[in-house]
């Protein structure tokens, strides 16, 4: 089994915590105060442009924002359009804000379709920080992209917009509503759900096709504004709070390690999301990290040989957190199937230096293995 088709399972398995069905279409009376016309300001001038789409598993391959590229390379032949895939299955935005300086702003990419209705997991702080986090991280950038907020949900349209749509309203972005768009489909009988989707979440190919005729709708609109680029309006204050806003990965070599562990590399394809990586299966193996942070947390891979570990936080109380992907029901899939995660073990703490003690125990009775792997540290720096 495929990480890609592995994840797609585990993430129907997990939205359980999604808000009632919702016929959302942006409302009328709603006018962003972003638009896409810087960005085809640029293929108009013949510029080599970027775009990337950032999201879950409904964003990730060759999706509808993949496709919705492709469609811009059509209508421009002469210009260089990359498309880079910046979505990871089965990730909510606390997830990914961490990975920005890493595997997001490093491509600079001057249009960016932003998906997370259904993967926001209902009522969690971290995630409206995080969507802020992304957002101002982007808009921070010397080459600012446009940005568009899309909406997916699930065969019943259930979605998580609660929390996502306001982040969208708050800076202004253009939004466009891929699942209301395919319910239009299906109310007319042009097509059924179990015709565009193999589950409950995750279309097929002739599904994607679908979302991304809303995407080029609003793209070919927006392409009329490229002789008459709108200024680029300043960047308001984050609307949840700025504690992700500075998100990012402390290297796993500024840890001081015991002997137990050993540097190893990234196992498959995990390599993509990890520079270096230490390894053990033994239990007593310990590792300390200070990092001068608000938030703390571990960046690691795991998959069902994961074990467990205890820690503490300025020599507080010692807590135990089991690795083993607790989504995944024992037996289900296969050792090699991996799964890029942090955990966040901390946030809102004091702006200083704190130190993270990480100490093996034994596996729980669910796991195959003892095995920890470590990649790195979540931590924030938000200024005083």
């Amino acid at each position: 089994m495929s990480p890609t088709i592995a994840i797609c399972l585990i993430v129907a398995m997990m939205l359980v915590a999604m808000c009632a069905a919702d016929p959302y279409k942006p409302a009328p009376n709603y006018v962003p105060t972003h638009d896409l016309s810087q960005f085809f300001a640029k293929i108009k001038a013949g510029q080599p442009v970027v775009v990337m789409g950032i999201g879950g598993s409904v964003t990730e391959g060759h999706s509808w924002a993949a496709m919705s590229a492709e469609w811009l390379q059509k209508q421009y032949p002469g210009n260089e359009i990359l498309y880079v895939d910046g979505a990871y299955g089965g990730t909510p935005p606390w997830q990914t804000v961490f990975r920005m300086r890493r595997d997001i702003l490093p491509h600079h990419p001057d249009l960016v379709f932003i998906e997370y209705a259904v993967n926001s997991y209902g009522d969690n702080p971290p995630n409206w920080l995080a969507e802020d986090g992304m957002v101002q991280q982007l808009l921070h950038q010397p080459q600012r992209p446009d940005i568009v907020f899309a909406y997916v949900g699930n065969d019943k349209g259930d979605r998580d917009l609660e929390k996502v749509q306001p982040v969208a309203r708050h800076y202004g972005f253009p939004e466009v509503d891929l699942r209301a768009h395919l319910q239009e489909k299906i109310d007319a009988g042009e097509c059924k759900w179990t015709d565009i989707a193999g589950d409950a979440i995750h279309p097929n190919q002739r599904g994607h096709a679908i979302y991304a005729e809303a995407v080029i709708a609003l793209l070919r609109e927006q392409a009329k504004l490229a002789d008459h680029p709108t200024p680029t309006p300043s960047v308001p204050a984050p609307f949840f709070g700025d504690e992700f806003t500075t998100a990012t990965l402390l290297p796993i070599a500024a840890a001081q390690v015991s002997r137990e562990w050993k540097a190893v590399p990234p196992p498959g394809w995990t390599g993509k999301f990890f520079d270096e990586m230490y390894e053990t299966e033994q239990p007593g193996a310990t590792m300390t990290v200070t990092m001068n942070s608000t938030t703390v947390g571990v960046y690691l891979m795991l998959t069902t040989d994961a074990g467990q570990i205890a820690w503490s936080i300025d020599g507080g109380k010692e807590q135990t957190q089991d690795l083993y992907p607790g989504w995944v029901p024992k037996g289900t899939v296969p050792k090699d199937n991996y799964f890029v995660r942090n955990f966040l073990l901390a946030t809102g703490l004091p702006r200083a230096d704190h130190v993270l003690r990480l100490r093996v125990v034994p596996r729980s009775e669910r796991s195959d293995g003892n095995v920890v792997r470590i990649g790195g540290f979540c931590v924030t720096n938000p200024k005083p």
